[in-house]
């Protein structure tokens, strides 16, 4: 393929690695991250007509919104991605960057039962095709491509 030829290796994998903390990011972060800090504080606050809320639960209640909707627009965006990998390169991804604790590249050779050379030749290829599916593929000269 002409197209790869002129994509920055390096900087192509440093945006999918981006994407990748991204996914691990969301994962991981839990409402209690979110939650408002309850006080006894006893006061009125009048409306505000210009559509600003000034409480802080009700501020946190809407950045938990916000970011529950940003999470569920990047699960669908990853996935649809990440199921255009054939069954191997998902298992490597998954085991080598999704995973809570990852696994060494060499644990991941021995357990598919490949080469660490045929492993480091398929989490390439891997990585590749999960960037160009993702639109952050970098090309020599180019800033990085995001969605």
């Amino acid at each position: 393929m002409d197209i790869l030829k002129n994509i920055d290796g390096k900087a192509t994998q440093k945006a999918i690695e981006k994407i990748l903390r991204q996914y691990r990011t969301y994962q991981l972060t839990t409402p209690e991250d979110f939650l408002p800090t309850i006080t006894a504080n006893y006061t009125l606050n009048m409306p505000s007509y210009s559509g600003r809320f000034h409480s802080k639960v009700e501020n946190t209640a809407i950045r938990n919104i916000e970011h529950y909707k940003q999470a569920k627009a990047f699960f669908e965006r990853f996935n649809r991605a990440f199921y255009k990998l054939t069954q191997k390169e998902r298992q490597i991804i998954v085991m080598a960057c999704l995973e809570e604790t990852p696994l060494y590249n060499y644990q991941i050779s021995k357990k598919l039962h490949i080469s660490e050379r045929t492993f480091y030749r398929i989490k390439a290829q891997a990585l590749y095709k999960l960037a160009l599916a993702l639109q952050v593929e970098v090309y020599q000269g180019d800033e990085v491509k995001s969605q």
